[in-house]
């Protein structure tokens, strides 16, 4: 590492970085840092910062230290999220991942990111997920791209709902003090009825309601409707308006649906029924739509919905044999998996799956492979999201037994997609 001074190159001697946990004294230097990574400047009161400690302790970071100096961050979130047939798993929410401008391209991440997973792979993780602030990143370490989402973009004074199921229940106006108790349990029940949502603990929804109390610039504070049906909440929307009308001419305002979480048929209509009747705007857009949503097909005109499909949220398999039998299979088959990691090669290995409706099992073998892959093409398949076919006509997997990658897709394919409308 070199230094200029004046003019003059001079030899500085590279410190010696180190990596590790950090200590209670350094959560305040640790959150300064990852919100400059993210380009803004960490100033948050006594109440946000004790949030943000309980947030993330110590226990779940993994960062780089140069002369006590925090240089690169990492965490995760201990989140448990349903895999398909419904089964609750522990899974490694990945975040805050930062490495200062003054230290890039000297490793760091590349010695976070390995130790960071095998502390959680130590912690039971069968999985790790996350959001990549940038796509070209997270394959290296394993990451595929688990969970595909949709924008969308609706003209609101064209667009309007010509089919609908039957909504049974009621939407209703809540306030900030009311949502704290309310949407836990529809946030719940969308847990419950979806593949890939993480379930929130006290801290994750503490930190959710500054920002539905304090608001989100020019948009002001947002909206919030529930939907319940007897009394039980099954789905809320939260929601921003920008106005950009003028009395007696012309509207133009915007509205933002920022989440609009459903557990049900019933609840997903009754949101979107209330989101495109908002009077006096006429432009509504959403950014975490799940990629099978059902709103294009309730539409007289879908031609009014824009769809812009990009990538959500990445997985990474931690533990292959426990992350694969922990889920369940449309059809039943038996699979030898050769899964090939580059990160970790114990890892990966060798494996028999035999699974189906009703469970599976998976175990290391020696048997001949039916399918060789990299692990970030099976965290790919994993949920649901993909079709092995399309990865193997794009070179990404190998077939070594004609009919086991049809096969793989029978299995491994869902009635739903899988959904996260939880950034992290």
């Amino acid at each position: 590492m070199h230094a200029l001074f004046l003019g003059e190159a001079t030899r500085v001697e590279p410190m010696t970085i180190e990596y590790r946990q950090i200590t209670d004294a350094e959560q305040h230097q640790f959150w300064k840092v990852v919100a400059r990574g993210f380009g803004s400047h960490y100033t948050a009161g006594q109440e946000n910062y004790r949030i943000d400690r309980e947030l993330l302790p110590p226990a779940t970071t993994m960062c780089a230290i140069e002369d006590r100096e925090i240089v690169g961050t990492s965490a995760s979130l201990p989140f448990e999220s349903a895999v398909p047939g419904g089964a609750i798993i522990k899974n490694a929410g990945v975040t805050a991942v930062t490495v200062a401008t003054t230290h890039r391209r000297q490793g760091l991440l590349n010695n976070m990111m390995l130790r960071l997973l095998r502390q959680e792979r130590e912690k039971d993780q069968p999985v790790a997920s996350l959001w990549a602030s940038e796509s070209i990143i997270y394959s290296r370490y394993g990451f595929g791209i688990s969970i595909q989402h949709e924008n969308f973009l609706i003209d609101t004074r064209k667009a309007a709902i010509k089919h609908s199921p039957e909504i049974p229940g009621k939407i209703r106006f809540i306030s900030g003090d009311e949502a704290r108790k309310v949407l836990p349990a529809a946030w719940e029940a969308a847990v419950q009825a979806n593949v890939g949502i993480p379930r929130k603990n006290a801290a994750a929804w503490d930190h959710y309601m500054l920002d539905v109390n304090s608001g989100s610039g020019d948009w002001g504070k947002p909206w919030l409707i529930v939907y319940e049906e007897d009394g039980k909440a099954l789905g809320y929307a939260k929601y921003l308006l920008k106005e950009a009308h003028v009395f007696g001419e012309k509207t133009h305002g915007m509205i933002n649906a920022d989440h609009v979480i459903h557990s049900n048929a019933a609840s997903h209509a009754a949101l979107w029924n209330h989101l495109l009747n908002v009077d006096l705007y006429d432009s509504l857009s959403t950014w975490c739509s799940p990629s099978d949503d059902g709103l294009p097909w309730m539409l007289d005109d879908p031609r009014q919905l824009q769809r812009k499909p990009y990538d959500g949220v990445w997985y990474r398999l931690l533990d292959v044999a426990e992350a694969l039998a922990a889920r369940t299979y449309l059809a039943e088959g038996s699979l030898v998996l050769e899964v090939e990691d580059s990160l970790v090669p114990e890892w990966g290995g060798r494996f028999e799956l035999d699974g189906g409706p009703g469970g599976a099992t998976c175990v290391a073998t020696t048997k001949p492979a039916d399918i060789t892959l990299p692990t970030a093409s099976l965290a790919t398949i994993y949920l649901g999201g993909a079709k092995l076919a399309d990865l193997h006509r794009a070179g990404r997997v190998e077939e070594n037994t004609a009919g086991s990658v049809a096969l793989a897709d029978a299995m491994f394919t869902t009635v739903r997609a899988p959904w996260c409308p939880m950034m992290f």
